[in-house]
């Protein structure tokens, strides 16, 4: 009996009152605009070993912006674009301070006094080849890393718009009654 009377004192707060076009409104409640036809009649509770009660509680929808995320072999294959781009830029940089070193050991701004041998010709040789390679090294490291961020911006994932329905039951049970919540997306 006792929870019998605390579902209909819950019901009775919870539910909102509805006001037909043909009725007076409450004194301290707005008049309904009649453009609108009235309400349907429920249906009456299938009959069991209680009153089954709808979710009497409807709030706004969220909407929720989920982002796509990228697969692990996204992941790997973009990493390793961009490490193998790091290091043909590092065997490039190595074989710019090699062609460097080389060029600096056979050029001079001040008159040295020392005759031109074939160990000179062999240091030009070496900073020709270590320029041409450190440039094949950097463009080719380039490459790599450009092609990284062409794949990132590529396979960018697509997100995904969710929209969740918050409600609230209201449902009798032994010992009183209980008010549970619900989520559907």
């Amino acid at each position: 009996m006792r929870a019998a009377w605390l579902a209909c004192l819950v019901i009775a707060v919870v539910a909102p009152r509805r006001v037909r076009a043909d009725e007076p409104a409450p004194p301290n409640e707005p008049i309904p605009p009649t453009t609108e036809p009235a309400p349907p009649e429920e249906a009456p509770p299938p009959p069991g070993d209680g009153p089954v009660l709808q979710p009497h509680f409807r709030s706004k929808e969220i909407v929720v912006e989920v982002p796509g995320e990228r697969t692990r072999m996204n992941k790997l294959t973009l990493l390793s674009l961009t490490a193998a781009g790091a290091i043909v830029g590092g065997i490039g940089l190595y074989y710019h301070l090699d062609s460097r070193s080389a060029s600096n050991e056979v050029s001079a701004d001040e008159f040295t006094g020392r005759s031109w041998t074939a160990d000179n010709d062999a240091l030009v040789d070496r900073a020709d080849r270590s320029k041409t390679r450190a440039a094949i090294a950097y463009t080719a490291g380039g490459l790599l890393v450009t092609a990284a961020i062409v794949a990132l911006i590529a396979t960018e994932p697509k997100s995904e718009t969710a929209v969740i329905r918050p409600g609230a039951m209201i449902a009798p049970t032994a010992g009183g009654a209980m008010l549970g919540g619900m989520w559907s997306f």
